[in-house]
Formats: structure tokens, C-alpha cells, sequence
């Protein structure tokens, strides 16, 4: 989009603010994991740009604990009012939500206002001086040594548990599992060589992996991830049901208002394709941006594919 388009995008969004007396204070993103991680870079890297768009103050909060869950309560019962804003981590918070329950939200019931992030997946690691080169690699010296491999695994369902059960129920390696809290917490697990093997999150990897400290043996995403080039997906391997999306997207609260919403949803695509914050991103992360219809049919994907991990996942 051309930058007089952008400049007429924010002047417009400004014009409907007025009319509507939104915003006139500071927004808030609660990122439902704690700092340092993938939902929480791809939040801080888009909060400035989502803020010049709107005109006001964005901040980022995290909201850590119970795999996301107490963060998304809290926004789900908050004022609908377009100043607490969530953001969505797909299909992690379906899984959350449609698998293991006990949840007092449901992730389709909150208003989609921007798609962020995409086009990626987790991926398997292991140390930069492994000597496992492939998954092949792997299996093999699990067929000829079983029982002496161990892997980090995350608690809870998320992103990164389902690509290993997808992982475990295809290789069937025979490993010891030792928990982690999250996926991004087993990058320095491997790097430490306190595990031999883990999945993380593909944007915990890349800066790793291009200084040598681990290696990506596979990815799971439905294609090949440009910043891994020669990376083959799990699904080439295995079949392309063993791959899926990492999307990430702001949402707001059930009930939010339709010419809050209006605002919202204008000033976070014009800022999801700013182009100063595609080029601010750089290999951080695939910036993706998709408009709030976008971003609710890739939540209803993360449904279908609930549904079809049944089977693997089900506590």
C-alpha cells in the first residue's frame, strides 16, 4: 500500500475517533505469556505502529499462567469497550479452550480485529554440535539405542505440544519427556544440552539457529519457512495432515461495540501493513497481515483442526 494511502488511512481512523470518542486514553494488548517470548515480541513489535495509527498510547501487558488462560479470562470479561485488547496465539487458544476445557471463555466469541503474524510454525531442535542431523537421524539412533534419548516437552496444550504429539505418534521415539513451562522455555534447555531434543516456536529459533547454538531438523508449518531455507517440513515427511499455521491477532471482547470495533480494525490493518514495520520486524518474524474476517476464519481453521487432533491431544 502507498504511503499517501497509509497517510489517508490514519486521517480517516483520526476523523471516525472524533465522531466516536474512541480512543481517549491509552489501549492495552494483554499478552497471555510472559515476556520475552514469541506472542510477546510479535505484541511489543507491533504495539508503536498500531499506536500511530490510532493516535493514542498502546502498552503491553503480560498476564502469564495457566497456558494462557487467565489472561484470556480477563479480557474476555472485560469492559467491551476497546481499551483491553488480547492477543490471540493460533491454534494454541483453541486447543486450550476446545480440548481441555475448564475455560470460562470461548475463543470464537471474542471480536477478531487484526491478523499480525504468520506463516510459520514450530520446529524440532536440537544442540548446534548434535550430531543428528535429520529426524531420520534420530529415529535411527532411537531404534538402535532405545530409552536413552530425552526430550523437552511443554505443559498444557499449546502451539508446541501438538507438534510433538504429531512428532511422537509418527517417529514413535521412545523418549523420556521432561516438562518445561512453554515451548520458548526449551530453547536454552537444548542449547544447555539439558535435553537432546525439543520443539519450540519458530520465532525462538531463528536467532539460534543462525548463530549455530541449535539446529532446526524440521519444521511444522504447512510449507517450507523462508527464514529456514533447506528446512524440510514434518509434513513432507509424513503426510500433509502433520501441518499447520502459527497465527497471531489482536481480539477484542465479546460485545465490543461496532464503531469502536470499526476504528480498531481500520487503524490495525493500516499498521499490520506499514511498511516501517515490516522492515522493523526484519527476520523476527513474517509479518501477515489480514483483515479482521481473515483473521476469524483462521480461528475457525483452528477449530477444524482441534477437531481433527482429537485423538492425539486428549488429556
Amino acid at each position: 500500500e502507498s504511503l499517501s494511502g497509509l497517510v489517508g488511512s490514519e486521517m480517516c481512523i483520526r476523523d471516525s475517533a472524533k465522531t466516536t470518542d474512541f480512543p481517549t486514553s491509552p489501549v492495552k494488548i494483554v499478552v497471555c505469556r510472559k515476556a520475552g517470548g514469541s506472542a510477546d515480541v510479535v505484541a511489543r513489535m507491533f504495539a508503536p505502529y498500531l499506536q500511530k495509527a490510532l493516535g493514542t498510547n498502546v502498552v503491553v501487558e503480560n498476564v502469564d499462567g495457566g497456558s494462557g488462560k487467565i489472561g484470556l479470562s480477563q479480557v474476555f470479561r472485560a469492559d467491551p469497550d476497546g481499551y483491553t485488547l488480547v492477543l490471540g496465539n493460533f491454534p494454541s487458544y483453541v486447543l486450550t479452550q476446545h480440548i481441555e476445557g475448564g475455560v470460562d471463555y470461548v475463543m470464537s466469541e471474542f471480536e477478531p480485529v487484526v491478523g499480525v503474524s504468520g506463516n510459520e510454525g514450530n520446529v524440532l531442535i536440537v544442540p548446534g554440535d548434535s550430531p543428528f542431523n535429520s529426524v531420520q537421524d534420530l529415529v535411527d539412533y532411537d531404534q538402535a539405542n532405545p530409552g536413552k534419548l530425552n526430550m523437552a516437552v511443554t505443559s498444557g496444550l499449546s502451539n508446541s505440544s501438538l507438534a510433538q504429539a504429531m512428532f511422537l505418534s509418527q517417529t514413535k521415539l521412545g523418549v523420556a519427556s521432561i516438562p518445561y513451562d512453554d515451548g520458548t522455555s526449551c530453547v536454552p534447555a537444548v542449547m544447555g544440552k539439558h535435553v537432546d531434543v525439543a520443539v519450540c516456536s519458530g520465532v525462538a529459533s531463528y536467532q539460534p539457529a543462525a548463530d549455530g547454538a541449535i539446529k532446526v531438523l524440521c519444521t511444522f508449518g504447512p510449507k517450507e519457512d523462508s527464514k529456514l531455507p533447506g528446512v524440510p517440513t514434518f509434513s513432507s515427511m509424513y503426510g500433509e495432515e502433520y501441518g499447520y499455521d502459527v497465527i497471531m491477532g489482536v481480539l477484542a471482547p465479546p460485545e465490543t461495540p461496532e464503531d469502536v470495533l470499526s476504528i480498531l480494525r481500520e487503524a490495525g490493518y493500516a499498521a499490520a501493513q506499514d511498511p516501517e514495520f515490516v522492515k522493523a520486524v526484519g527476520d523476527s518474524f513474517s509479518v501477515v497481515p489480514m483483515d479482521y474476517q481473515g483473521l476469524a476464519d483462521a480461528i475457525q481453521g483452528a477449530y477444524d483442526l482441534a477437531d481433527s487432533a482429537k485423538d492425539l491431544l486428549a488429556p
